[in-house]
């Protein structure tokens, strides 16, 4: 054990956008936190990482203008600068022709028509979708048309790294009809990771620290039940850090594996391994000297084997590319999205996907290929599935894909509930009180 013994009012596990959005919070309303990230990079799975000199996301690939992590921008006193293609940031991909489904009248019906049908099922209980349905079932009772289940699958393929089988419906549509929905995005310059950066700095200034290459060991407790240190390994050495709060971006699993079980609540740990089952995406990055794709953002698909959604970086103002070259990536969610897949057979399918709907594909490079599955998953719980931010524990919280607010995706998701818990944390445990 290193004799270094630090103290901080709040330790931050993983520097993910959950937790730097909660870290750079507290910071700003006084605390002294502690940022504790196992990894070389901020971001976690929405970083960015450089292979052969092309900027790849490690998952999230743009940001809502208008959602929480825009918010979390403003309340901090940041400016949010992100890139906006001068077209449609989104199209749909319906037997080869892009659709342009940001503005206009297709814009229209995807911004307004689940609001529509949102108050007809107000209207019409029996068209309601019984609670826990999943969307498939309830899409029955209207069609059951291939095009639009597969078209709706892949919409929640690529919102929410799962299939129709397991989103609930009522969640699904309380999504696009509540939220904002990816209705105005942006594609950060450099990479995702750029995001997080400016965060980073205002968790400093407020004389915090993030200490990447530092991997939480084990919670400590006191007598009462409260989390009062963490055991760190950084750089070989096991340091003692004490804390009065602490929140956790690792998501509930790992964070009750680093606690003895006589530590916990009983049954809290069962609790949580019995309810977390997390989702899987799996992506291609690649690269032509030519361009392979006219969209200029986000696209789509109508009808594929498994491929979701597809990603334009080409932009010379994007930056994520070496001059001459045009980068791309595209992403399907397996089958089964929880659980085991066969990894080979769902790489092929995704890659007859590409190779179809990109020609010109043969003569590219693939850059990589990543599966983000298990202990990394695109998803810690699908959406409507996830356990609460609060816990069993007085002064421990969680923050991240696994907890997110009913009806929430992505970083945005990720943003709100670090807000929601910082307004308890500052309500609950004011400073000088912890």
């Amino acid at each position: 054990m290193s004799n270094k013994n630090s103290n901080f009012d709040v330790v931050v596990i993983g520097a993910g956008a959950g937790g730097l959005c909660a870290a750079a919070r507290l910071a700003h309303n006084g605390y002294r936190v502690l940022v504790l990230e196992a990894l070389e990079v901020i971001g976690g799975r929405a970083s960015t990482r450089t292979v052969d000199g092309f900027l790849c996301n490690t998952g999230a690939l743009v940001i809502e203008l208008d959602g929480a992590v825009a918010d979390t921008y403003r309340d901090l006193g940041l400016e949010l600068k992100l890139y906006e293609p001068h077209r449609s940031s989104t199209v749909l991909r319906v037997g080869g022709h892009d659709v342009n489904i940001t503005e206009g009248a297709a814009g229209w019906v995807r911004n307004i028509a689940p609001v529509i049908l949102r108050s007809l099922t107000n209207l019409r209980p029996s068209l309601r979708p019984l609670p826990g349905q999943s969307l498939k079932v309830w899409l029955n009772k209207f069609t059951r048309r291939p095009w639009i289940h597969g078209l709706m699958n892949n919409v929640v393929g690529a919102m929410f790294a799962a299939s129709t089988e397991d989103a609930p419906a009522d969640v699904i549509l309380h999504y696009f009809s509540k939220g904002t929905s990816f209705k105005k995005i942006g594609m950060p310059v450099g990479g995702t990771i750029e995001v997080w950066k400016p965060l980073v700095d205002v968790i400093k200034k407020s004389g915090g620290e993030v200490w990447l290459g530092s991997k939480a060991n084990r919670l400590n407790f006191s007598e009462d039940g409260l989390v009062n240190g963490v055991i760190v390994e950084n750089g070989g050495d096991l340091i003692e850090v004490s804390t009065s709060l602490l929140v956790s971006n690792i998501g509930p699993l790992a964070t009750v594996a680093l606690a003895d079980v006589v530590d916990l609540p009983e049954g809290y740990g069962r609790s949580v391994r019995e309810a977390s089952n997390p989702a899987a995406i799996i992506t291609v990055h690649f690269a032509s000297p030519r361009p392979l794709a006219s969209f200029p953002c986000l696209a789509i698909f109508s009808q594929s084997r498994r491929m979701v959604y597809a990603a334009n970086f080409s932009a010379p103002e994007l930056q994520r590319a070496p001059a001459g070259w045009h980068l791309y990536c595209g992403a399907s969610v397996p089958r089964p999205a929880r659980g085991e897949f066969d990894v080979e057979l769902e790489k092929r399918l995704l890659l007859e996907d590409i190779r179809e709907q990109f020609p010109g594909f043969d003569q590219s490079m693939v850059v990589a290929i990543d599966v983000t599955a298990h202990e990394w998953p695109a998803q810690r719980a699908i959406t409507g599935y996830d356990l609460p931010p609060t816990t069993p524990i007085k002064n421990l919280w969680n923050v991240g894909d696994g907890v997110k607010p009913w009806g929430g995706a992505g970083t945005a998701a990720c943003a709100e509930t670090a807000k929601l818990i910082v307004d308890e944390i500052c309500r609950r445990f004011p400073l000088g009180v912890q």
